[in-house]
């Protein structure tokens, strides 16, 4: 199937000291346009929305033209949070499937976006996760109160493909915020399939992710990174 994707990147970079993380140097080029550069290159995905501050408009305008040029389609203003910023781009896109990315992901692979647009159709939406390494506690003011099974939790990445429509109309049934897309379907009982993701595929929320990332691209032999 083919559909369009909205690229979140609206945030406001608070953890990342003071700039705009999306237009931080990755090894020459600016993180934001890894992404786009991704999704440019699935022929299942026919137009490419970034959803963003409108003073960024320019800019990101510039490099998707720049890295994406034949599926780029727009740059569409963000909200205060991110299931404001993501029912924008799904309000401009069309398609019956929308493949939805945290600009902040800018080492997702091209098989990865992929494999999660394959495994969405005929199912309510797909999601890309890792399964949890860590021991997980629940905790409540300073004290554990819960010990869950690490064997059932996943950590959440991005792509997430979604019915655009069942998306929409999960996110009027109440206007309180949902950690991702996966939840906001799960407000009507519709579960999502999951796709192994990678480990790579870290979002950049402080300065120590983007020496990761650059870590990780000269692994993956970028010769910019060198």
């Amino acid at each position: 199937m083919n559909l369009d994707a909205v690229i979140v990147a609206a945030g406001s970079s608070t953890r990342f000291g003071g700039a705009d993380k999306l237009f931080a140097d990755l090894c020459g080029t600016p993180v934001i346009a890894w992404s786009l550069s991704a999704f440019e290159q699935v022929e299942a995905v026919d137009r490419i929305f970034v959803v963003t501050n409108p003073a960024n408009f320019e800019r990101v305008r510039a490099i998707g033209r720049a890295v994406a040029p034949a599926r780029f389609a727009e740059a569409v203003p963000g909200g205060a949070r991110r299931r404001d910023s993501v029912e924008a781009g799904l309000r401009v896109a069309t398609s019956r499937y929308v493949a939805i990315h945290d600009g902040a992901r800018p080492l997702v692979t091209i098989e990865t976006i992929a494999a999660c647009i394959a495994a969405a159709e005929g199912k309510p939406g797909a999601i890309v996760a890792v399964p949890v390494t860590d021991t997980i506690k629940e905790v409540r003011e300073g004290m554990v109160i819960g010990h869950p099974e690490r064997t059932m939790l996943w950590a959440a990445q991005t792509p997430q493909v979604v019915l655009r429509r069942a998306w929409l109309d999960a996110a009027q049934t109440a206007d309180d915020d949902e950690t991702d897309d996966a939840a906001m379907l799960a407000r009507f009982g519709l579960e999502t399939a999951v796709v192994p993701g990678d480990a790579a595929n870290l979002k950049i929320t402080r300065l120590l992710d983007l020496e990761i990332a650059t870590a990780v691209l000269r692994s993956r032999g970028v010769t910019a990174c060198a």
